[in-house]
């Protein structure tokens, strides 16, 4: 396992959680992994693999805290931002279901 390479299991551009890999059969290690909402690269095939095979893959890099919400207001701009973002996985798991 190569401890070099990092993937980002969150974009850092746009924070989604989808993924997009050109020929994922054929891809090599070094193949690039990109972004499936914004196109930014993500990291590597074999990073993702390497990743996958940790004992601690459950344990997702944490993002820095938001501060506290100060009014109901925020709140309901963060639950929408929220919901926004399990609508896109929750179309990208039918999307990858169905192909």
């Amino acid at each position: 396992m190569n401890n070099d390479l990092e993937f980002q299991m969150i974009c850092g551009n746009c924070g989604s959680l989808t993924i997009k890999i050109e020929n994922p059969i054929r891809a090599s290690r070094e193949t690039i992994v990109h972004c499936g909402d914004c196109g930014a690269s993500r990291g590597t095939i074999g990073a993702l693999r390497d990743l996958a095979e940790r004992s601690d893959a459950h344990v997702l890099a944490t993002r820095q805290r938001l501060p506290k919400v100060a009014s109901n207001s925020e709140l309901v701009l963060l639950h929408k931002e929220l919901q926004g973002r399990r609508r896109k996985f929750q179309l990208a798991e039918q999307i990858s279901r169905n192909e």
